[in-house]
């Protein structure tokens, strides 16, 4: 029974986890405006125009002294890369960036592995 329960959990986080070649797990991946103990305090569908600070949280497993990158766009523009040392086996980060010059548009993080490889990516709508 209880290996039923782990197929079917499984089964059920799979959709959200993506794993690289070297067992790297992004189990989320998010966009927030503000974090409360280490955890995303929000989850907004698009940010307003003006707003200050935009996160980019990511929980990792299987990456104890690995690393990932953030690569930020603004309207398919790059404007920052952002390497994240992971501390442990089950590690929460996240990178940050200032918007309030902004214009409506559109911000995209893609998460990368330490070879480059694109590993989950997510958009969110400036208005």
């Amino acid at each position: 029974m209880k290996h039923l329960f782990l197929i079917i959990l499984f089964i059920l986080v799979l959709p959200t986890v993506s794993i690289a070649e070297d067992g790297q797990l992004i189990t989320r991946a998010e966009f927030c405006t503000e974090l409360a103990d280490r955890e995303p305090a929000d989850s907004p569908e698009s940010i307003t125009a003006g707003q200050q600070t935009v996160y980019f949280f990511t929980e990792v497993l299987n990456s104890k002294d690995k690393s990932i990158s953030h690569r930020w766009y603004y309207n398919d523009i790059k404007i920052a890369d952002v390497t994240l040392k992971i501390g442990a086996d089950h590690w929460r980060t996240w990178s940050t960036k200032q918007v309030w010059h902004l214009t409506a548009g559109r911000l995209k993080v893609q998460v990368l592995d330490a070879a480059g490889e694109l590993l989950t990516e997510k958009e969110i709508a400036i208005q």
